[in-house]
């Protein structure tokens, strides 16, 4: 058809995703033009239905660099942990006398690059795809809002005319005037709505049957982690002068709430719910079948390969001065004001006992810069989890290039 009110405009094809030991696939539109998006850049098909004849044409190269991540894997439970102390709101617990004492040591912000950076070399193709229809979809959802108000506008200016006797008579060209604004900006809602509809990708999502039982299997522990009843990202590390701060810690951690949750991402149209990591500092991660979704901002983004991610799982001591979660395992204690040899400091009249708890931390990392940790109440549940991510980018090979 012809589009009247938005001239450049493009019918954003289905995308059909395909998951199985071999790796993922995906495929845009059907016969008889098919578009793959692969490793290899961007392949389309053309085909003469019923006939078996096709031809297939390269438009576009993958990237020429290797892959040499690796997934994520869980260390030992008797992994030695760190000791760290948290950094405390002012006046959450007794003062101590004033000291004059400064850390000087630098403290390290965790967070990771730049969404232009972190997309895995055989996703670029497929990511720019979702870009363009995501940015499309934005337009027109803009243009839609727009012509729904000019619309009530103009009704309501037609009706106060329509309903009367006075002013249709009297005025007539006025009142065809208004009657054709009127029919104009309802025409206009309803290409845009039609639009806004062909915009949006109509994804399918394919995993074969060993892919989704472990992929599945994978939600249920996040699932079970979410419940969890603290988790925390991790904002900043800064080493402690163990000998002026009075502490038997090594390390002071930034850290702030957050939650995880099985949901939605709007730039992928799928019906299944998929894990959402929940980040304080960064982009929002999904885990999806075939690969995982970074996203910073609605149009800045990232889609990294499973085999692209290394993972790194501690078991961690920490002095919770904040209250020890009700999931969690009290391993120790300590004093606020230590010695070295971890005895009370007795010069502090205030001195307290802190309790030490024992966490669970993961570290999330890529050689193209994806660097996010999270410290979790509950060891186990990550370890459930952690491991079900292992057997799940294990099932499955990782994407080559030429």
């Amino acid at each position: 058809m012809g589009w009247r009110f938005r001239k450049s405009f493009t019918v954003i094809p289905g995308l059909r995703l395909n998951l199985s030991k071999s790796g993922l696939s995906a495929s845009i539109g059907g016969a008889p033009l098919t578009l793959n998006v692969g490793p290899h850049g961007l392949m389309g098909t053309a085909s003469i239905p019923g006939t078996g004849i096709s031809f297939r044409q390269h438009f576009g190269s993958g990237s020429q660099y290797p892959h040499n991540g690796s997934p994520p894997t869980a260390l030992p439970g008797s992994y030695p942990g760190r000791i760290p102390a948290p950094i405390l709101p002012p006046g959450s617990i007794p003062s101590f006398p004033a000291e004059t004492y400064i850390n000087t040591a630098p403290v390290e912000e965790i967070h990771s690059s730049s969404t232009e950076l972190l997309t895995s070399a055989t996703l670029k193709e497929l990511k720019n795809l979702i870009a363009t229809a995501f940015k499309q979809h934005e337009e027109i959802s803009a243009e839609l809002s727009n012509a729904r108000i000019s619309k009530a506008t103009a009704e309501r200016r037609f009706n106060s005319w329509e309903s009367g006797f006075l002013f249709r008579r009297l005025f007539k060209k006025a009142f065809e005037r208004r009657r054709e604004m009127f029919e104009s900006e309802t025409a206009r809602v309803a290409e845009s709505e039609e639009q806004l509809r062909l915009s949006a990708i109509a994804t399918e999502i394919d995993v074969e049957n060993q892919q989704a039982d472990l992929y599945y299997r994978l939600r249920d522990h996040f699932a079970a982690l979410t419940e969890s009843a603290a988790i925390w990202d991790i904002k900043t590390r800064q080493a402690t002068d163990r000998f002026h701060e009075r502490t038997t810690a090594m390390t002071k951690l930034g850290r702030e709430r957050v939650r995880f949750e099985l949901g939605q991402c709007d730039l992928i149209a799928w019906d299944q719910e998929v894990p959402h990591l929940h980040n304080a500092k960064g982009g929002e991660i999904y885990l999806f079948p075939g690969f995982i979704l970074y996203r910073a901002a609605r149009e800045a983004f990232s889609l990294i390969e499973y085999h692209d991610v290394t993972g790194t799982v501690t078991m961690v001591s920490f002095q919770e001065e904040e209250g020890v979660p009700a999931d969690s395992i009290v391993i120790g204690q300590t004093w606020a004001r230590a010695n070295k040899d971890g005895s009370r400091d007795k010069r502090f009249a205030q001195n307290y006992q802190i309790p030490i708890a024992q966490y669970g931390a993961v570290a999330l990392t890529s050689e193209n810069g994806l660097w996010e940790e999270f410290q979790f109440s509950n060891l186990q549940k990550l370890l459930n989890f952690i491991t079900a991510l292992n057997t799940f980018t294990a099932s499955f090979a990782r994407v080559a290039n030429d």
